[in-house]
């Protein structure tokens, strides 16, 4: 297809060549295969027969397939919904502290109103290695109904009888004074005289908390909710020829160490107190033990038991919980709790990965400032292996940030981003494993800033487990097939008679539906190719419109295809864009007017006090400053371009046009930079080639232009450099030149450098300053004039032979190119304009 040919043009010769073709084909070909089709009936009758039955086979193991699919997917979803359950108690369990806490604030600050409180706000906690206290009978599960239509697929769970004990849910409850003093305390259910100075870190829980210095912000019936605080306990895991095992030193770990040292933290709440005139008067705080929050996770398990008196990590079947930081905060194996040093008040580092380690090793950095500046989830995958180091010392608490052997952390991360819950399956130890996660709900202060909210609940799940449901469906199944063998024999020979029936008339009927085919296709390959292509081209123009910078364009429509669709949402785009390069202009100039005053006002004030108006000035005042007004004069030009920029863009830049002598302009330029150039010990050489001829220009914006690229060029020239400008006449143009023996233009750069922003060399930039809008107010107003401008580097030493070049020399070049006559600006020369 021709290269210069349209769309229209393609669409229907692709249309007319991919349908009417293969039509015309077959049709010829059906003719002649149905001739052939009636004598191969009988003997293909036969094939069929079995090649139906090894396909009713197929379907049989497919069904199979999908039954077990069907059935699995069934089980995740329960698992899933139970997980989302899970993460919704937790959620309103956290939001009934909420209630406690604003219920108490309201109440006179009072040990005894508090100590009474206190000894109300318990829960049943179960007791690990309880055995159950239901009878034998429903035990076995042998509850049955009395009435027969209930009996059919009855199914009975009896209650779970563990034994069960009342728990303070408050570790402490206090009220603080305005500086952090407390002045009330409820502790061990009573009221205790060991008051402490909150302000003070080292007086807090684990002398971990700060949340003091946050309470002043909170407003009334305002909370503040910290995070999981307390000590963190260690633990081991040691290789045995049946698997890992935890080492009785450890922390408590469910069935596999019992009797370890349990995981002892809290969540503080607090919320200002205000007296009966409406005046703070402090705070109160509650501490919730968090052995409550870790109750919902440790005894539940995703099998059809349900429920457990303890956790066991070693079967793999077991609920845990994360907070907002991907830090774990509830586990069956509690020495991975993250947590912190009592004594120092400083958090465990997570566990990392050995090549992780080393990484460590070789920072200079102690563990916890290395952790603390890595990336999240930066190559987790379960090819590596857990710093021994760390194993070694017992201390390997769970950071999903960094936790990079455990590739499932970086999945729950991603999928309670948005508040969501769901799962999925990893191969983990040997065996596949389904992991659930679901967001726990909860957004009360902090933890309103992400969806994520206090963080989220997962679930694992040995596949096998639910797999039994599927294996009893798959022998049923097998049994079908059987009969659907036989049946298949009888359709065989019924289909051997329909196949010599149908074959004469079909030849008739293809002959037919072939002519009409082709001309319904060539009528509607017309119609599509026309429909799709007006509008495409009229989106095309209106974008090539907004690409030359005209954005106010709308496309009109009233079809709703897809097409039509596309159209609306150009719209829309075009819009927003156009209403977003408006107030993108409109503030950078509402901008730099607001601080083009206060910049003036500072560099009056800074320059009286350098002329002594405030009285004399010792010399070290002086050079501060100096130093200031320096950079005072700094922020004035960025505010100026900032507001030529603007301008530009905008199309708004107004020019106060005359005719000028381009060598007053020059030399005017030099002038401007002389100092600068002095600085840096820059030889500044001015070429005039013969007489060059008035041109039509705002003289002040050409002279900014050649300021920008001389001072451009005496920055990244090395001192001692050389500078040239030249002025020649070329036709009916002018051209200016700056050239330089610095350090040059990387080729790729050349044409960036006219974008905002844009530094070839930001650490060279940083040292000698500027912002990287030069070039481009440069380049705007030369385009403004009917000009251009373009660099080159390096240049050939044969085009300046007085410039020195080699070495890290490799030398610029600037071409300024304007119009002696342009039409457009002759016309807008103000009267007196000439000089």
């Amino acid at each position: 297809m021709g290269r210069n040919m349209g769309i229209l043009g393609k669409l229907l010769t692709s249309f007319l060549l991919v349908s009417s073709v293969p039509v015309v084909l077959l049709g010829i070909v059906a003719n002649k295969n149905m001739q052939d089709t009636g004598l191969l009936a009988v003997q293909r009758a036969e094939e069929m027969g079995g090649r139906n039955l090894r396909a009713a086979e197929q379907i049989g193991r497919t069904a199979i397939s999908d039954s077990v699919r069907a059935l699995d997917l069934k089980s995740t979803e329960a698992i899933e919904l139970r997980t989302v359950e899970l993460a919704q108690r937790i959620a309103d369990f956290l939001y009934e502290r909420d209630k406690d806490l604003l219920l108490l604030s309201i109440l006179d600050p009072d040990p005894v109103t508090y100590l009474a409180a206190f000894r109300l706000s318990e829960r049943e906690v179960i007791l690990p290695g309880s055995p159950p206290t239901l009878s034998e009978s429903n035990l076995d599960g042998q509850v049955v109904s009395g009435n027969p239509e209930n009996q059919t697929s009855w199914r009975h769970r009896p209650a779970h009888g563990f034994k069960t004990a009342s728990r303070p849910l408050y570790k402490e409850m206090t009220f603080v004074d305005l500086w952090g003093q407390e002045r009330i305390k409820i502790k061990d259910g009573k009221i205790s005289e060991d008051l402490v100075v909150v302000s003070q870190k080292a007086h807090t829980y684990c002398k971990a908390e700060d949340y003091f210095g946050q309470l002043d912000r909170l407003q009334r019936g305002e909370i503040y909710v910290s995070r999981v605080i307390g000590a963190y306990v260690k633990g081991w895991l040691q290789k045995t020829p049946e698997g890992l095992k935890v080492t009785p030193e450890s922390a408590y770990a469910g069935k596999e160490n019992p009797e370890g040292k349990r995981f002892e933290g809290i969540i503080r709440w607090a919320t200002p107190v205000f007296d009966r005139q409406g005046h703070k008067i402090g705070y109160l705080t509650l501490a919730l033990d968090h052995a409550h929050v870790m109750e919902f996770t440790d005894h539940v398990i995703p099998t059809e038991a349900g429920f457990a008196d303890m956790p066991d990590a070693a079967a793999g079947n077991y609920a845990f919980a994360w907070d907002d930081q991907d830090q774990c905060i509830s586990h069956a194996r509690q020495f991975f709790i993250c947590g912190y040093d009592p004594d120092t008040g400083e958090e465990t580092p997570g566990w990392v990965s050995d090549e992780t380690y080393a990484e460590y090793l070789k920072s200079g950095l102690t563990l916890a400032e290395f952790t603390r500046q890595l990336p999240s989830f930066r190559e987790f995958t379960q090819k590596k292996r857990g710093a021994s180091e760390q194993a070694q010392t017992g201390s390997i608490p769970l950071d999903c940030r960094v936790l990079d052997t455990a590739p499932q952390c970086q999945g729950w991360h991603e999928g309670t981003e948005d508040g969501g819950s769901g799962s999925f399956l990893i191969y983990w130890s040997g065996l596949y494993k389904l992991t659930t996660y679901a967001t726990i709900p909860y957004y009360t202060g902090k933890f309103g800033q992400s969806r994520r909210g206090f963080g989220y609940v997962t679930i694992g799940a040995n596949v096998d487990e639910f797999h039994k449901a599927a294996n009893v469906t798959k022998a049923k199944i097998e049994d079908d097939i059987l009969e659907q063998s036989k049946d298949i024999e009888g359709t065989t020979a019924r289909t051997r008679e329909l196949i010599e029936k149908s074959s004469s008339n079909n030849r008739n009927l293809m002959t037919a539906i072939t002519l009409v085919s082709i001309m319904a296709v060539i009528m509607a390959s017309v119609a599509i190719s026309m429909g799709i292509t007006r509008p495409l081209r009229r989106l095309t123009e209106v974008a090539g419109a907004m690409s030359r910078g005209e954005l106010h364009q709308l496309v009109e429509t009233k079809s709703r295809d897809e097409i039509g669709q596309l159209t609306r949402s150009f719209n829309e785009m075009a819009v927003v864009v156009a209403e977003v390069d408006k107030m993108k202009s409109e503030f950078v100039t509402i901008a730099s007017h607001e601080l083009r005053t206060p910049i003036q006002a500072m560099l009056l004030g800074v320059s009286g006090i350098l002329e002594g108006y405030s009285g004399k000035v010792d010399e070290e005042a002086r050079e501060d400053l100096l130093l200031a007004r320096d950079g005072i004069e700094r922020l004035t030009r960025l505010v100026q371009n900032l507001l030529d920029l603007s301008r530009i863009e905008a199309g708004k830049m107004e020019f106060d046009l005359g005719r000028f002598s381009p060598v007053e302009i020059i030399d005017r330029a030099i002038e401007e930079v002389s100092d600068l150039a002095e600085v840096h010990h820059h030889t500044i050489l001015k070429e005039i080639s013969g007489e060059i001829p008035q041109i039509v220009v705002d003289r002040d914006r050409i002279i900014q232009i050649l300021i920008n690229l001389l001072s451009n060029s005496i920055k990244y020239t090395p001192d001692a450099g050389q500078i040239l400008i030249r002025a020649e006449s070329e036709g009916n143009d002018v051209i200016l030149t700056v050239a330089d023996n610095g350090y040059g233009i990387p080729p790729w750069a050349q044409t960036e450098v006219f974008k905002k922003f844009f530094q070839a060399d930001r650490i060279m930039s940083q040292r000698v300053g500027g912002c990287g809008l030069g070039l481009t107010i440069s380049k705007g107003i030369v385009e403004e004039h009917g000009g251009s401008i373009h660099c080159e580097s390096p240049i050939p030493e044969e085009w300046f032979p007085d410039l020195v070049l080699g070495g890290e020399r490799k030398g610029t070049i600037f071409m300024v190119r304007l119009a002696i006559d342009n039409a457009t600006t002759r016309q807008s020369i103000k009267p007196g304009g000439d000089n």
